[in-house]
């Protein structure tokens, strides 16, 4: 089962429809010249081994000649026809190889057949290239064949129907054993039955391996990691056969040494697991596997080995033990003569070692069987032996029931005082209960009042549509009112006339009755720092801004870190270009603009500094906001956020991320903004399923 040997290859006459070549420079290039290669018969190339990558020159005489057939260990094949063959390029033409995926290889078939089919436009009498590379450090063999099309399916192609067929009817054969195991373990909770379905798991997943059937059905396109099935179908068997081993037989079977033998061989197991990974994976070297599988292999079979022997010697009287070494003795057969046949160069004889492991899978089966009528018995005889102890006990509990029967009516006496008790508890409770009602209701009716304010202060659609050609909103407060808030404020320059319109999304700390106060706070100051104070500079309005919330909320006393994460931008229209364009300052703090130009979306991110708090930055550092311009066009967009959108879970945990949200504006840029807002509602009720809400969310557009 563990160890593979090479199959013999068809060696073919070069007279017979082609010549062959080789280039005997082991350090090649794709700058080197055909002065390399030299001729070679193909017995000799397919008998020698070669350092991970052999170049071949080939012309083909014979019209006749379809397909290239070769070893199915070769990792990677690559042929070069002349029509696009420029030897110091080496543009890959057609691929093929046990690690190639399915997808890129030109003819597919299986991972047991690497095939090169000769392309329509190859002219025969023409050199055509072809190079071999191993990519795992062990040696390469050649090992390929040249074949008519009636050759090579005789051959090939329905041979390996027939072994795909054979390989479907094993693997149902196992998965009915499998199911039916889980089945009765779902109905007994017997452990011995959960393990023999692991080593009935493991065996079927070797196998598929095994034979191509894995690599061919399950990930065509990934047949780098193959292998891991390989390892993991070994180490479900070894472990299942072991944990079986442990539930199948009698506890006194087992002496002490082989009951600790067994723990330690599933340690064993279980570790060589992982370093088989970091060899294939990690070093990716298939030499060292090989050579590490043999030895854990070797060692394996020799410690359970012993074990047989020790049952056959000391434990065959035992009729569980006789179950267990027939299945044993069966499956060790068919391998050994598995290995002997394949040694010998005969083909297609995997079936003996599947057959042996439905025969050893259908012998566990029996004496899993013989164990239940056994235990049934032993359940009787035990379930006897209780209603003989228990009617002597009820004959006991009846004459202490009548004793306790008087204790019993002085007891209901005090309990009957104890329930009056509590029905006086209960009509307090009652009591209690509706005032926190009554008092929840006007506290709700109070927040939903303050929702109403709130909304007051937030600008109306028409301010927007006054200033841009079209906008939308997407404002949805996780409780009743919100810590998010958005904000416009127009403002003329005295002097020279131009209009500016300041624009912001702001994210208030926490969220609810908490969060809209600081926005409240948030919306009055920003008011006020550009009204009174004439500060029109995004930058300096949050510099201003963070300074003031540290004033009002008294934060270098009382070490208060809540603030607000804002994005501004200051948009002014001018007309210093050929067309009226849009000067666009922008600042943020821990948030980014995003705008569409050129139908292409950019992002400029925030300072990394929020608005409130006292940080040892600020206190340390001459820290500032900075500020940068942009120009856009008129029916560029402007979008901008809170994190709550990003934030949002939904099924396994699972955010929205930035990432979705950048790909929605890409997606969704040229709708009208009023579809825009439906799409991104649909996209949150859609993510966000029966989660609840995790914090308030606004997104802000704005067409120009």
């Amino acid at each position: 089962m563990f160890f593979n040997f090479s199959l013999a290859q068809n060696s073919q006459d070069l007279s017979n429809g082609f010549s062959l070549e080789i280039c005997q420079d082991k350090s090649y290039s794709p700058n080197l010249d055909n002065s390399c290669f030299k001729p070679i018969s193909l017995s000799i190339l397919n008998q020698e081994e070669y350092q991970r990558r052999i170049l071949l020159k080939i012309k083909l005489t014979n019209t006749d000649k379809e397909f290239i057939v070769f070893d199915k260990k070769i990792d990677s094949i690559k042929a070069y026809f002349p029509n696009t063959f420029e030897f110091k390029s080496l543009n890959t033409v057609f691929l093929s190889g046990n690690l190639v995926a399915q997808s890129e290889k030109q003819v597919f078939t299986s991972v047991e057949i690497n095939t090169i089919q000769i392309p329509d436009y190859y002219k025969y009498d023409q050199h055509f290239y072809i190079e071999l590379i191993s990519s795992r450090q062990l040696p390469l063999t050649a090992g390929f064949d040249v074949l008519t099309k009636q050759e090579f399916e005789k051959t090939q192609f329905y041979p390996r129907q027939k072994d795909i067929i054979i390989q479907a009817v094993f693997q149902g054969m196992l998965w009915i054993i499998l199911l039916y195991n889980l089945f009765i373990f779902a109905a007994t909770i017997e452990k011995v039955y959960i393990a023999y379905a692991i080593y009935i798991f493991g065996f079927s997943v070797f196998n598929a391996q095994n034979t191509g059937f894995f690599s061919d059905f399950i990930i065509p396109n990934h047949p780098y990691f193959s292998n891991l099935a390989r390892i993991f179908g070994l180490a479900g068997a070894f472990l299942g056969h072991a944990y079986f081993t442990l539930e199948f037989l009698p506890k006194e079977v087992f002496g002490r040494f082989w009951r600790q033998f067994f723990k330690g061989f599933i340690i064993f197991v279980s570790v060589m697991t992982l370093v088989y990974i970091g060899v294939m994976y990690g070093a990716n070297n298939l030499r060292i596997y090989t050579l590490l599988s043999k030895i854990a292999h070797a060692l394996m079979m020799i410690g359970l080995i012993s074990f047989f022997i020790y049952l056959a010697i000391k434990r065959w009287s035992d009729t569980m033990t006789k179950y267990y070494l027939l299945a044993s003795l069966v499956l060790v057969v068919s391998a050994f003569v598995f290995n002997i046949l394949q040694a010998l160069g005969i083909k297609n004889v995997s079936i003996i070692v599947q057959v042996g492991g439905i025969l050893e899978i259908l012998i566990f089966s029996l004496g899993l069987g013989h164990r239940m009528k056994k235990l049934e018995k032993e359940n009787a005889r035990i379930l006897e032996e209780q209603n003989r102890t228990l009617e002597q006990k009820v004959n006991q509990r009846t004459m202490e029931i009548s004793k306790q029967k008087e204790e019993i009516l002085v007891q209901n006496e005090e309990l009957h005082q104890q329930q009056e008790e509590i029905i006086s508890q209960r009509d307090y409770i009652d009591t209690q209960n509706k005032q926190l009602k009554t008092t929840n209701t006007q506290f709700t009716d109070s927040i939903r009042y303050a929702k109403t304010i709130q909304k007051a202060i937030l600008p109306m659609k028409q301010r927007f549509q006054n200033h841009f050609e079209d906008s939308f909103v997407l404002f949805r407060p996780r409780d009743i009112v919100s810590g998010d808030f958005y904000w416009i404020y127009e403002t003329i320059d005295t002097q020279t006339g131009e209009e500016t319109t300041l624009i912001a999304v702001l994210d208030c700390t926490g969220h609810g009755v908490p969060g809209a106060f600081i926005s409240l706070i948030g919306f009055a100051l920003l008011n006020e720092i550009v009204a009174k104070e004439n500060i029109t500079s995004p930058a300096q309005i949050l510099q201003r801004l963070d300074e003031r919330i540290q004033e009002s909320l008294r934060q270098k006393q009382k070490q208060n870190s809540d603030g607000m994460d804002v994005a501004l931008c200051a948009i002014k229209k001018t007309n210093s270009y050929k067309l009226a364009d849009f000067e666009i300052k922008f600042a943020g703090a821990k948030r980014p603009i995003h705008f569409i130009k050129n139908n292409e979306l950019h992002e400029i991110r925030g300072s990394k500094l929020s608005i409130g708090g006292v940080t040892k930055k600020k206190i340390t550092d001459k820290y500032s906001f900075e500020e940068q311009t942009i120009i856009l066009s008129k029916n560029d967009k402007i979008y901008l956020t809170s994190d709550g959108f990003i934030d949002q879970n939904g099924k396994n945990n699972r955010k929205i991320g930035s990432s979705k949200l950048k790909a929605c504006f890409k997606e969704f840029h040229n709708l009208p903004f009023a579809e825009q807002r439906k799409k991104f509602e649909q996209i949150l009720d859609t993510h966000q399923g029966k989660q609840k809400q995790r914090d308030d969310i606004t997104i802000l557009g704005l067409k120009l």
